[in-house]
């Protein structure tokens, strides 16, 4: 009696195909009829679907279990809730906002505020001395010497 599919060394029978060998061979090698060994590469390929499908849905499966667990929150829960729960929360929704939005500029306090200005005010200044010298440069001395008035 031939050893059932569910039986199969199937890294063997992998690394065999992967080799190259036909199939006949390779069932052969592990013992099998060439009808058990096309189960056995039929039910691999159906496994190997489902798996690739799987990180598409799941995040599909991330997003109905927050709807529910948001939709649990109601007004009663809050009011009874500490605190401390309260600005975790808070915590969590704002994290998860900020991602959704992309990524956001982290100023903290003034100086980093007045930093990032004076960053902008010297990217500016640069810009209109590049333009200050392109025009300089079109209107030479020279040239107006030799033009007529």
């Amino acid at each position: 009696m031939a050893p059932r599919a569910e039986l199969i060394d199937i890294e063997a029978a992998l690394d065999l195909i992967t080799q190259g060998l036909p199939r006949k061979e390779v069932a052969e090698e592990l013992g099998v009829s060439t009808h058990t060994l096309g189960k056995v590469i039929a039910d691999i390929q159906k496994k190997q679907g489902l798996l690739l499908q799987y990180r598409a849905i799941q995040s599909l499966q991330l997003t109905e279990l927050q709807v529910r667990v948001l939709e649990a929150i109601t007004p009663d829960k809050i009011e009874e809730a500490p605190l401390r729960d309260l600005v975790g929360a808070f915590s969590i929704l704002k994290k998860g906002e900020q991602s959704i939005d992309g990524p956001v500029k982290d100023l903290k306090g003034l100086v980093a505020h007045l930093i990032e200005l004076e960053k902008q005010e010297l990217a500016l200044k640069d810009s209109v001395e590049a333009e200050y010298e392109e025009v300089q440069s079109e209107c030479s001395l020279a040239s107006l010497d030799q033009e007529e008035f």
